[in-house]
């Protein structure tokens, strides 16, 4: 340990006596040059710096300027649909419960969404009591389709929901459902 924080205090001792070196050759060279050389080599060193500086700091800024009204418009719509699928949820959620679905749920949700969202993927697990659906490529407004089916159709409840919004605003994750009946599945 020693030995290395001593290589390290002899490398800062190296830079910092050669950085005065280094600056007396560099004021040396600057004295040697004539006007039109300084005003070249400044007038280089301020372009570069221009550069860098909208290259790192106005450009992105510009671009996030140009960009923000169109993003908060297109955020605020999501946002209002989203909010509008919570409410559906949340009625369909307090709504009162239907009679037990009796047959083979697992085949009934498959056909549902074959029927309703022929792009997306669904994997049904169906236990006594509750219902496990892995979802790929799910629209935004077959969730609330969903929902709806569920409570009237097959006595199910959505109690949570893992999504991740993908590619084209698509819906990707799982969906676990509550029966009220145990029976049938």
């Amino acid at each position: 340990m020693s030995a290395q924080g001593g290589r390290v205090a002899s490398l800062s001792a190296l830079w910092y006596r050669g950085l005065p070196q280094t600056v007396a050759y560099s004021r040396q060279r600057w004295s040697q040059m004539s006007g039109r050389e300084r005003v070249l080599i400044g007038s280089a060193a301020v372009l570069v710096v221009a550069a860098l500086l909208w290259w790192l700091a106005i450009r992105p800024a510009w671009r996030t300027l140009q960009t923000a009204p169109q993003r908060i418009v297109s955020l605020q719509q999501q946002l209002q649909t989203l909010q509008r699928d919570a409410q559906d949820i949340a009625a369909l959620r307090s709504a009162p419960s239907v009679p037990a679905f009796n047959g083979d749920l697992q085949a009934a949700i498959v056909a549902w969404f074959k029927r309703v969202d022929a792009g997306a993927t669904v994997q049904a697990q169906v236990l006594p009591g509750e219902v496990t659906l892995q979802l790929a490529s799910l629209r935004p407004a077959t969730l609330a389709a969903l929902a709806q089916t569920a409570r009237r159709d097959w006595s199910a409840q959505i109690d949570s929901a893992d999504l991740k919004r993908g590619a084209g605003g698509l819906f990707s994750g799982t969906v676990h459902l509550s029966r009220q009946g145990s029976g049938g599945g």
